[in-house]
């Protein structure tokens, strides 16, 4: 296989991969689940979502190749874009989140937001220390209308996320947005850019953690010995 086909395959797939199921058709979870394992299913899978987005699907699929030194999530399946997405809910809830301290809210805050991501607001701080009142108070306010509703919160944070991820695209280039706004089931009818809390290079930080990592992880197993 060519070098060149074998990069088109690579992305075709990512973005196979990255979509809502309900971009491919209407199939229970379980049969789109199925689907994406085998040849047969894929291409019919494919062919659902060419038919929804057919300027994402053409031929070319190594021009998302330009971005994806800066946009790893390119390659992501849709379950790490949810994570992901979540992660940056989390983030721009941050200035409001460190400013609760009465027990049992932050109990109730830290089983609601998980504690790993309870852990990353404690320890990031994409604002440098220079976080608006208005960050903080917009954010309390969703915590105010959320109450003591778990799932509420939760799903606040992630369309809090949500728009900060498409934020990030549409800062990047369009296409990226309408690439990533498949991973969805469903987008603000409004751009997200101008409605962003986080700071305009946020996002581009905790991409390029991950492109560390996974640099690391590349380094210590080709570091490691063979058995």
């Amino acid at each position: 296989m060519s070098a060149e086909r074998a990069l088109r395959q690579c992305h075709a797939q990512a973005l196979l991969d990255g979509l809502h199921p309900q971009h491919c058709g209407n199939f229970p979870a379980a049969l789109h689940e199925r689907a994406r394992h085998s040849a047969l299913g894929r291409r019919h899978l494919t062919r659902a979502a060419l038919a929804r987005a057919p300027a994402l699907f053409e031929p070319d699929q190594e021009r998302w190749q330009a971005w994806q030194d800066d946009q790893p999530w390119l390659l992501w399946p849709q379950p790490r874009l949810m994570d992901f997405t979540r992660e940056l809910g989390a983030l721009s809830l941050a200035p409001a989140l460190r400013v609760v301290l009465e027990r049992n809210a932050v109990l109730f805050l830290r089983e609601a937001v998980g504690a790993e991501l309870w852990r990353l607001v404690q320890a990031a701080d994409p604002w440098r220390g220079r976080a608006s009142e208005t960050i903080r108070l917009m954010g309390n306010a969703l915590l105010q209308r959320c109450g003591h509703d778990a799932a509420a919160l939760r799903s606040s944070l992630f369309e809090r996320g949500k728009i900060e991820f498409l934020g990030h695209a549409e800062r990047a280039g369009g296409v990226l947005a309408a690439r990533l706004g498949l991973a969805y089931a469903a987008i603000p009818a409004e751009p997200c850019a101008r409605e962003c809390w986080l700071p305009a290079d946020a996002v581009a930080q905790r991409l390029a953690h991950y492109v560390g990592l996974a640099a690391e992880v590349a380094g210590d197993d080709e570091a490691e010995p063979a058995a």
